[in-house]
């Protein structure tokens, strides 16, 4: 009987802690691991750590003290440009406001954008945002200014952004802010149908049941609990949005 396929690890963050200028501890020893092929949630309330967390993943913050370790590279202040954009181009951030990725004058070329700062061709960077922004149903919307789109709109053509790059890893932070009951449907419809490992950062409880495989609940900057999501929402007392 051939041996059972064990899935890759992509992240493992040991220890990790963050403390901000201020002097606010934001992260107090979180270890955590994410595997080819999961859903993860991340659930907690608003300051428990989830989104600076997050930030650790692709290098936009350093630790403290522990270590992250994303596809190989460890992360830190002194890893080589090279290493971040290798690991940049494999995890894709969406971050919550839609607006701090959406910039030049077209949908299309906003979306282009991340492929050409990696380095590909003119022609090919259009062709992967053209991709991108046909999975994401706003293949009509190319030539539009961004500020012209709805809520969901903005939502899809950041996402379209990101997988125009074609990570491995698609991080979210709090990606239904906003959305109306069709834009929510909408955007699990389209999650469900993405090959890539996923991590979500939200309070939509409703929305991470749907997806997930498994819950982290942060509490003050500490990994307090994980397992499936019902169980873990059941335990910390959330209720369903």
């Amino acid at each position: 009987m051939p041996s059972p396929v064990v899935p890759s690890l992509l992240i493992d963050v040991r220890g990790l802690r963050y403390r901000y200028a201020d002097g606010t501890l934001a992260l107090d020893g979180v270890d955590f691991q994410l595997h080819g092929g999961e859903c993860v949630a991340l659930l907690g309330a608003n300051g428990s750590g989830k989104t600076t967390f997050a930030l650790h993943l692709n290098g936009l913050l350093n630790a403290c003290d522990g270590r992250v370790t994303a596809f190989g590279v460890e992360l830190s202040s002194k890893t080589s440009s090279a290493d971040l954009n290798h690991v940049r181009a494999r995890l894709g951030l969406v971050f919550q406001d839609a607006d701090e990725q959406l910039f030049l004058p077209t949908v299309l070329e906003d979306v282009a954008f991340g492929p050409a700062n990696l380095g590909f061709a003119p022609e090919e960077a259009r062709q992967r945002a053209i991709r991108a922004l046909q999975k994401v149903g706003l293949d009509s919307a190319r030539d539009k200014a961004p500020y012209h789109l709805s809520a969901g709109e903005k939502r899809r053509a950041a996402l379209a952004g990101v997988l125009a790059m074609e990570p491995d890893v698609l991080v979210l932070d709090e990606p239904t802010t906003s959305l109306d009951p069709p834009g929510h449907r909408d955007l699990v419809h389209l999650l469900r149908g993405l090959p890539q490992t996923k991590l979500l950062v939200t309070h939509d409880i409703d929305f991470a049941c749907a997806l997930a495989t498994r819950a982290v609940f942060f509490e003050r900057g500490k990994v307090a609990g994980q397992g499936p999501v019902a169980e873990v929402v059941e335990r910390f007392g959330w209720t369903r949005s």
